[in-house]
């Protein structure tokens, strides 16, 4: 093992994990666990960002649905991505922005998607993730400065693999990753 992996590796902590990264780390861990051992009922309740379900009143679902993740593969991405994307970002511009631009990325893509389709198994967090990387870009093209942002460190890796690989998973998860990004972008803009 190099000397170099092995400091990233040893920089990893998750003592070290910024507030609102290490919550929401714990909510999709928490919320997967749950809804495994009560066999999907969970799930059944909190997913689906299609009208029809608004239409029932159901417009918790549009908050609730990017909490729940499909399967094991889903989870750990979001994991793994919200994890380096917050090491990166939420000490730079603040607990507060952090989540309201992760919350607002996931509630606009999930209206759009509410409108647009009628997909009722709609789940997951990565377009509040991808509206973070937005951000990210946003102020790296503003202030490279402001963020250590190497190849072949842990952080800047994963954030890279995740923004490819996540866009190789279907047309959905490709418009609402791109959106995400667009409104993380516009957001820091209006914020930043």
């Amino acid at each position: 093992m190099s000397i170099t992996f092995r400091k990233e590796v040893e920089n990893i902590a998750i003592l070290d994990t910024p507030p609102v990264t290490l919550t929401l780390l714990i909510i999709y861990i928490v919320i997967f666990c749950t809804d495994r051992i009560w066999s999907d009922k969970l799930s059944e309740w909190g997913t689906g960002k299609s009208f029809d379900n608004m239409r029932k009143g159901e417009w918790y679902r549009l908050i609730t649905a990017p909490y729940f993740h499909l399967n094991i593969i889903h989870l750990v991405g979001n994991v793994f991505g919200i994890y380096f994307v917050g090491l990166v970002l939420e000490n730079k511009i603040g607990s507060f922005m952090f989540l309201l631009i992760y919350a607002i990325g996931n509630l606009m893509v999930s209206l759009l998607f509410s409108i647009l389709t009628s997909f009722n198994k709609g789940t997951g967090a990565s377009p509040g993730i991808f509206a973070l990387v937005g951000c990210i870009f946003y102020l790296f093209l503003q202030t490279p400065e402001l963020f250590n942002l190497q190849l072949g460190t842990w952080k800047t890796n994963y954030i890279i693999f995740y923004s490819i690989l996540g866009n190789l998973i279907g047309l959905g998860g490709f418009v609402s990753h791109v959106v995400g990004f667009m409104i993380g972008i516009l957001l820091s803009l209006y914020l930043f």
